[in-house]
């Protein structure tokens, strides 16, 4: 079973990276990548972190303390991304071992769905990726900060 703070981690793992990622899977886009996951995933990850919308659309105050849980559980680290302020969100060692577990519990075709919302996330601008997600969901754009 796949428990809140795998969803995350999930994301974060090498294993669903693509080739053509543009973007750092930072901060703003873990966010999106995992709203969308609970959003467009199967019923079990449905309502497993609570988003509202805020200044750059779906945020989750729950979402932010599991990355901080991860981070110091060390299967997770922030690294350096070329020439970007934010740092991007990977699985450690530890954590790909950790997502070994996880996906032992899942079913295949949900892998392919990961990668889907990954390449999504993190081949978009800024400002195409909130373009998109408010067009879907445009209740997550009514106190946002975007003017693109």
């Amino acid at each position: 079973m796949v428990e809140r703070k795998h969803l995350p981690l999930l994301l974060a793992s090498k294993r669903f990276a693509s080739a053509d990622e543009a973007e750092p899977l930072d901060r703003l886009r873990m966010q999106k990548g995992v709203f969308l996951l609970e959003m467009r995933g199967p019923a079990p990850w449905h309502d497993l972190y609570s988003f509202h919308p805020y200044d750059w659309g779906p945020y989750s105050r729950q979402l932010q303390a599991d990355l901080g849980t991860l981070l110091a559980e060390e299967l997770m680290e922030k690294a350096e991304y070329p020439s970007r302020r934010y740092r991007q969100y990977q699985t450690t060692a530890l954590g790909e071992r950790k997502i070994e577990d996880v996906l032992a519990s899942m079913p295949t075709n949900h892998n392919q769905f990961v990668r889907n919302v990954r390449r999504f996330v993190t081949t978009r601008s800024f400002t195409r990726l909130l373009r998109d997600v408010y067009a879907e969901y445009p209740q997550f754009a009514v106190n946002s900060r975007f003017q693109g």
